[in-house]
């Protein structure tokens, strides 16, 4: 049997029904079975690239003389060529009957099925003719063919992946640099690059679908054939909402199933921009501070206060290295290469330890050295950590003499020079720092005139020389709160506070009570945290009003479910991970679009199940208040327990407070407590807040008179009731 003619004959009919395919393209109807087959295209299409590009090697690359019998050669290169034809066929054929399914970009499906169809019929004729081919013709066509897969090849990825997809790693010119918070404009900033990421490939001037266009404020606001998509006096009846939220199976689904799909927070960024009226100029910080999109944006935009570093992080072997008892070095936040570096332990210090700390001057921002024995010598050191932002030498023994050797510190933003013996000649060497625009000078040389004097004629420049007079008292900052992690497990949280003005106490309780001066926790190191505990903190300073209180929540969990189960559905705006997201120790943000929330307007059930039986005390429920937003305390909290699921007994019910606070915004545990009880399930049921009264209604946006013109039935009221919004379940 011939097998060479067998699949010539089959590659000609193949390419003879391609052919056929493109002529009558219009009224080609493809049945579900060929559905299935054109479906295998993006499968089936690495086959005749990877077999031409051995038939490149074979040719060009391989050295024939290795072959005694030249015929040889000739006949391997005359099979692979045919398997190139025959699969790119077979791959222009499955190619056709896919690009017959809706939601593909005709201009790129365009090039990408007559570039394909193109290959296909040069490889054929090339194979046909391939015994009366010179050199030069080979050389010709090899190219061309090359060319030609190029060009499907990008247009396919254009296709299934968007736009430029194989030259965006490298083109910058479509990169932005993230806007600053007190920059940022809702619609431009947050709105409109999700839909160009995520919509505009189908909704574009090239393709409309369904006659919509995005690229615009005033096109998006024109709708499609199906009429207007957004609907000012009700988000939830706006058609983009709808089609976001249908299953992704359903055919009006979009984005369509397969293409990227919007995820949690950009569906919250996009209904609340359609519920406040879809305003397509205002300003992040022109929302109210409790408005949920304000609350997304200060987790994606930087603040005009924060710094985009530019070099790498240090090696976790390095850092670890360089911990002593004496030296403790860390980042400066969760995920930064900026590092800081604090000294305890004065007796211990040795100017070495400073030069140890050269290893990692690219990444050192933060160096405090208060109360360390620090002389003008070891100021030249210091001088060599060039990208120092912070710098802490209070109470040290730096006369001033050396503070030249800091001139280098083009970076340094803060020095604290608090009690040591710097005057005004000694604080002047510093001012030709450009980006230096605070200094802490108390009890030290420099008069109180004199640093009145430097500041009139340097007005950028905030120094610090502390109270003046015994009934001149000024409120200190408080302390900043630098703990990682708020859920107690397995082990303990070390407490991490700190306060960047030399000198100041800082004072803590974890019973609830505001701290005082006397008889509250005096804050060190070693402080940590093993129990479930509200902790609020205070700093204190001689001369000083002392600060506002700052809290943080700790959480404990003891036992964790094996699985939970949602009896009753989530809300499809904030469903989060499932009933994983009640386990996963994960606690959520005041952003409630963060992710890691789900949300109920209608009653909340689900079971938690454990592997062995387990004795309990108390089921914390973490939960959200943000009124503004409708998010309030649930009407009630029930806790049933038991070995069997369908004979549990109540452990615990209660009704929270409602909170009609019109500006409250903050986390809430629901500490529910019972006599200890041997459990394998847990049941949760939570009843939401229900219809809100008129009272606690928040004012409905305004709606826009041109698109209520347009729609033919009257607006729909707003949902008016309130939400019930949870991130975890402890079980202690």
């Amino acid at each position: 049997m011939n097998w060479k003619n067998i699949l010539s004959s089959l590659t000609m009919a193949a390419n003879c029904l391609l052919v056929f395919f493109l002529l009558f393209y219009d009224r080609l109807v493809v049945p579900s079975l060929l559905q299935v087959i054109g479906r295998a295209h993006p499968l089936f299409l690495h086959f005749p690239i990877v077999l031409f590009a051995l038939w490149l090697i074979w040719v060009w690359v391989i050295p024939k003389q290795r072959f005694h019998d030249s015929g040889l050669a000739e006949h391997i290169g005359e099979w692979l060529l045919l398997s190139v034809a025959f699969t790119a066929a077979l791959t222009a054929l499955m190619g056709i009957l896919l690009s017959k399914e809706p939601g593909y970009n005709p201009e790129s499906l365009s090039w990408h099925k007559w570039s394909g169809a193109i290959l296909s019929l040069i490889l054929l004729l090339w194979y046909v003719f391939y015994q009366r081919l010179k050199r030069v013709a080979m050389v010709s066509i090899s190219l061309l063919s090359l060319v030609v897969l190029l060009i499907a090849g990008h247009q396919g990825a254009a296709i299934t992946h968007g736009d430029n997809f194989l030259l965006a790693p490298v083109y910058k010119g479509r990169v932005k640099e993230k806007v600053p918070l007190d920059q940022a404009v809702v619609y431009r900033d947050m709105v409109q690059p999700m839909l160009e990421a995520k919509c505009m490939s189908c909704h574009n001037s090239s393709k409309a679908k369904g006659g919509l266009v995005m690229t615009s404020p005033e096109l998006l606001l024109k709708g499609g054939k199906s009429g207007p998509v957004l609907d000012t006096s009700d988000a939830n009846m706006s058609l983009l909402l709808q089609r976001v939220h249908l299953p992704e199976e359903d055919r009006k689904h979009m984005p369509p199933l397969g293409k990227p799909q919007l995820n949690d927070q950009e569906l919250a960024i996009l209904y609340n921009w359609i519920r406040r009226g879809a305003n397509f100029t205002v300003k992040v910080t022109e929302l109210d501070p409790t408005d949920t999109l304000r609350t997304i944006a200060s987790n994606i935009f930087r603040s005009s206060e924060q710094e985009n570093y530019d070099f790498s992080a240090a090696s976790e072997d390095k850092v670890r290295k360089l911990n002593t008892d004496y030296r403790a070095v860390y980042p400066l936040a969760t995920g930064s290469p900026a590092i800081a570096v604090d000294f305890f332990g004065g007796a211990f210090f040795k100017p070495d330890q400073l030069k140890e700390l050269l290893a990692i001057k690219t990444q050192l921002v933060s160096l405090n050295l208060a109360k360390m024995p620090v002389t003008d010598d070891e100021l030249s050191i210091i001088g060599e950590l060039t990208n120092l932002r912070d710098l802490d030498l209070s109470f040290t023994k730096v006369t001033g003499q050396g503070l030249t050797a800091l001139e280098k510190l083009h970076h340094l933003k803060r020095i604290s020079l608090t009690n040591t013996a710097v005057h005004r000649e000694d604080v002047q060497k510093l001012l030709t720092l450009k980006e230096l625009h605070e200094i802490y000078v108390w009890n030290s040389g420099l008069s109180f005139a004199e640093a009145d004097e430097i500041k009139k004629k340097y007005p950028f420049l905030d120094i610090q020389t502390g109270a003046r007079t015994d009934t001149l008292f000024q409120k200190i900052n408080p302390p900043v709160n630098q703990t990682v992690g708020q859920v107690i497990s397995d082990t303990p949280i070390t407490l991490r506070l700190k306060h960047f003005v030399p000198g100041t106490a800082i004072r803590y309780t974890l019973d609830g009570t505001d701290p005082d001066s006397i008889h509250s926790i005096a804050y060190d190191q070693r402080a940590v945290i093993d129990s479930q505990v509200l902790m609020k903190a205070r700093a204190f300073r001689k001369g000083w009003r002392p600060s506002d209180v700052v809290q943080y929540q700790f959480y404990r969990a003891t036992f964790h479910p094996d699985t939970v189960i949602l009896i009753t559905p989530t809300d499809s705006l904030y469903k989060g991970k499932g009933g994983t997201t009640l386990k996963d120790l994960q606690k959520g943000s005041q952003n409630f679009g963060d992710g890691k929330w789900i949300a109920y307007r209608s009653r909340m059930e689900c079971m938690e199940k454990f592997t062995k039986p387990v004795r309990v005390r108390s089921v914390t429920v973490s939960s959200l208040v943000n009124v503004g937003s409708m998010i309030y305390p649930p009407k009630s909290i029930r806790i049933m327990g038991g070995d069997d699921p369908g004979n549990l007994r109540v452990l615990y019910q209660f009704a929270p407070p409602t909170d009609t606070m019109p500006q409250s915004n903050y986390l809430i545990p629901y500490v529910c407590k019972f006599p200890p009880t041997t459990v394998k399930f847990i049941k949760v049921m939570v009843e939401p807040i229900g219809k809100l009264p008129p009272s606690l209604l928040p004012p409905p946006p305004k709606a826009d008179p041109k698109a209520l013109s347009k729609k033919k039935e009257k607006p729909q009221p707003a949902n008016d009731r309130g939400w019930f919004f949870i991130d975890e379940l402890f079980v202690n």
